[in-house]
């Protein structure tokens, strides 16, 4: 195999692809990083200024395991909770144009 050949191979494999399963102890680990990521990430935000205005979306599940989406305007300070990505596209867009 050449050099060309390997790196080739390399760009094309990622990460999550060569990964055996996880048990629920590394999830549970990965889960917790995030959280800590996500926490770092706010506070560098915060102390450069770098205040968002555009609004975030999480999808969650509820307790009988239906889907919905969850947005916060930084703006307004509100949240919102939509059933569909479409009732989340037209909050956006008229978000956007007022």
């Amino acid at each position: 195999m050449t050099q060309q050949d390997l790196y080739a191979r390399l760009e094309l494999i990622s990460p999550e692809q060569e990964q055996a399963p996880l048990i629920d102890s590394e999830t549970a680990r990965g889960a917790h990083q995030s959280r800590w990521s996500q926490l770092g990430r706010a506070i560098v935000n915060y102390l450069v200024g770098a205040q968002a205005q555009d609004p975030t979306i999480w999808t969650k599940r509820d307790r009988e395991g239906h889907l919905y989406y969850e947005a916060y305007d930084p703006v307004t300070r509100t949240r919102h909770h939509f059933d569909s990505e479409r009732a989340v596209r037209v909050w956006l867009d008229e978000r956007y144009y007022q």
